[in-house]
């Protein structure tokens, strides 16, 4: 009963770490949008009450990425690369509407898409799961690196 109830911490614990990201970077959004709805967009650029959901589930989705990998034991490198893929993601929202630096925010995308493919092969040696559970945040970051890449060039 005590390794359930640890499990369950554990488990927990990862999905309020990875929602930290969405946390943190919400200030930066509401007071930018005014700007943002002025920007020139690219085509299948999604509703803008499309984003908040959508990044909350792939914070879940990280999260239990997070718990299978890390679930026996931590290993460094998974940890490291984990960790900063999670700054990574705070710093892009502070660029983007903080600072308005869309090719700032393009080169931070770019810098995810690279170390996210290490942090998945890292995560496929430690656990397939946790490999599996990244690909629909991976997909999204090639989504928002192409809108990211619109917005940029139209502007």
């Amino acid at each position: 009963m005590k390794k359930n109830k640890f499990t369950l911490i554990k488990l927990f614990l990862w999905l309020v770490i990875c929602q930290l990201p969405g946390v943190l970077s919400a200030p930066f959004v509401y007071p930018n949008l005014d700007w943002y709805r002025q920007l020139i967009k690219p085509p299948f650029i999604p509703p803008e009450g499309i984003f908040g959901p959508v990044w909350a589930l792939l914070y879940v989705s990280l999260g239990l990425s997070a718990f299978f990998a890390f679930r026996e034991k931590f290993h460094a490198r998974p940890l490291a690369l984990f960790a900063g893929q999670l700054v990574l993601n705070v710093c892009w929202t502070p660029v983007f509407f903080g600072a308005h630096s869309l090719l700032g925010a393009l080169l931070l995308l770019l810098a995810m898409l690279g170390e996210m493919t290490g942090l998945f092969k890292a995560f496929w040696r430690t656990d397939r799961r946790a490999a599996y559970l990244l690909l629909p945040y991976s997909a999204w970051l090639v989504f928002a690196t192409y809108l990211t890449i619109g917005v940029w060039w139209l502007n």
